[in-house]
């Protein structure tokens, strides 16, 4: 699971690296695009410093403006994170070479892997992920990297989790299923699917439900009767009890395995918990009865005795 820096905290591991940064009285800022922007952004206005925006090239190892560029002078070049420092020391290179004093500036930095280690910046091991680069955990975007291949916007669109019942099909209330198991599956199994589904591409999507993996074959039979057995399906693991905490820190797991950066849940407190088990996920809690969503942030107080 990996832990995620919200804008919140990127922006107080920014300000924290500030005071040394400043004291080096940089005359701009200029951020790489794109992991660089939001940081640039915030060390720009809390510096009050102008802002300048550069493009790299990863093919070609090439620098470019984007838009006009700044005088010659001491440049805070910032980006979100090095992990193998490749981009920051090349486009550092390219300042020098242009004629700029330049310090460099990330939220995090791996010791283990940068080769390039900033001059302001957070050490940090762990796996992460920023808001802005959930896409580059999704299937193709992973399948891409592992080629060699650099990042590609084409491949780095939302990736959907999508909870079964209650999304797809009418939620059998439990009560029938502890009345008679065997009746409670013949009518689940008889359901027509809603007329109208939360939006997701169908290419880039996987159904994790709760219903357990004895289960998968006969809801397999359902959703390729109705057109959806095309979807991959993710059922709840014999070791995984039916209890509203398992089931959701289950599925959490699941789409961050997936590389899902949504997840769509029709039962409140599964969202409210999938949403604090996995805050790198837009989490919805969908209503299929108002064919609307409602976006879940949530994050778990301690635990007390």
């Amino acid at each position: 699971m990996p832990v995620f820096i919200g804008y919140d905290q990127a922006e107080r591991m920014v300000a924290a690296l500030l005071d040394h940064a400043a004291a080096w009285e940089p005359d701009a800022v200029a951020a790489i695009a794109r992991g660089g922007l939001v940081p640039g952004t915030m060390a720009s206005c809390m510096l009050a410093l102008p802002l300048f925006i550069l493009g790299w090239d990863r093919a070609s190892g090439a620098t470019h403006w984007v838009g006009p560029a700044p005088a010659t002078g001491r440049i805070l070049l910032i980006d979100d994170c090095c992990a193998t420092g490749a981009t920051m020391a090349s486009v550092r290179s390219a300042l020098l070479a242009q004629g700029h004093a330049c310090a460099t500036l990330t939220i995090t930095h791996d010791p283990d892997t940068t080769r390039h280690v900033p001059d302001f910046s957070h050490p940090m091991r762990e796996l992460f992920r920023f808001p802005w680069e959930r896409g580059e955990a999704t299937p193709a975007a992973r399948a891409r990297r592992a080629t060699g291949a650099p990042a590609d916007r084409a491949f780095e669109q939302p990736f959907f989790g999508l909870d079964l019942d209650g999304v797809f099909l009418p939620d059998v209330p439990r009560a029938h299923y502890d009345a008679d198991l065997e009746a409670a599956l013949r009518r689940r199994q008889a359901l027509e699917p809603f007329p109208a589904l939360p939006p997701f591409a169908r290419d880039r999507a996987v159904i994790i439900t709760g219903r357990p993996e004895m289960d998968r074959d006969r809801t397999h039979e359902w959703l390729a009767r109705w057109g959806y057995g095309d979807l991959p399906l993710e059922c709840r693991p014999a070791d995984v009890p039916d209890a509203i905490a398992a089931v959701s820190r289950y599925k959490a797991a699941a789409a961050t395995r997936w590389g899902c950066t949504h997840f769509i849940e029709s039962e409140p407190e599964q969202a409210i918990r999938i949403a604090a088990e996995a805050p790198h996920l837009i989490v919805s809690w969908w209503s299929a009865e108002e064919t609307r969503a409602w976006l879940i942030g949530a994050a778990g107080h301690p635990v007390r005795p």
